[in-house]
């Protein structure tokens, strides 16, 4: 059987439609499949110590998001993981590192007292580097800025001076869920450490 007999011009258009529409398909549903199929909780705790980043876990070091505009609880793809079909590929890389296996194979009961690995510490400061690059993109999917109203008169000021110096989210809400991290320190206030509290002041 010659292959060749089936290499008409009629067969080759048809083959070539039906890859444009594979392809076409594929790059609409990633992203989706992706935020909604691939990177759910249970995947990224299967590498992220549940105890330490999942809030449902029993004596968990991670308080629960609020609930999103669409009611669900948030879960770590709406903080982690910004829109997009290029953050969306970037993700099966992340996935395929399995960079925090090593969590699993540290002293627990030293981990729960505090007693962190510096490895942790760099992990928050990537996170937070990303949400500051991206202008806290992720924040920004559910939290419109100028429609915040804090209850508190101290919040009241924190947020008309973000606004006022265009600072972004991540500048000061840094500990909201996960333990807490110091931030890096800081070289133009000659290496002292930033303040080391956590800021979840609404």
């Amino acid at each position: 059987m010659q292959l060749s007999k089936y290499m008409t011009p009629r067969n080759l258009k048809i083959a070539g439609a039906i890859a444009v529409v594979a392809v076409l398909g594929w790059c609409l549903a990633f992203e989706t499949v992706t935020r909604k199929v691939v990177a759910v909780d249970a995947v990224c705790t299967a590498c992220h110590l549940p105890w330490e980043f999942a809030s449902t876990a029993r004596l968990s070091a991670t308080k629960p998001h609020p609930a999103t505009p669409e009611g669900g609880q948030a879960a770590c793809v709406d903080c982690h993981l910004p829109a997009g079909f290029l953050n969306s590929a970037n993700a099966w890389f992340h996935f395929v590192s399995l960079t925090d296996l090593f969590g699993h194979f540290r002293d627990i009961d030293g981990e729960r007292k505090g007693e962190y690995v510096t490895m942790r510490a760099k992990t928050a400061y990537r996170v937070r580097d990303r949400l500051h690059e991206s202008d806290s993109s992720t924040c920004r999917n559910c939290h419109v800025e100028s429609e915040i109203k804090p209850k508190r008169e101290r919040g009241i000021n924190a947020h008309q001076l973000a606004l006022d110096e265009k600072k972004t989210c991540i500048e000061c809400h840094y500990n909201l869920v996960h333990r807490s991290v110091d931030l890096k320190k800081s070289a133009a206030a000659g290496g002292e450490a930033d303040a080391p509290e956590a800021r979840s002041e609404k």
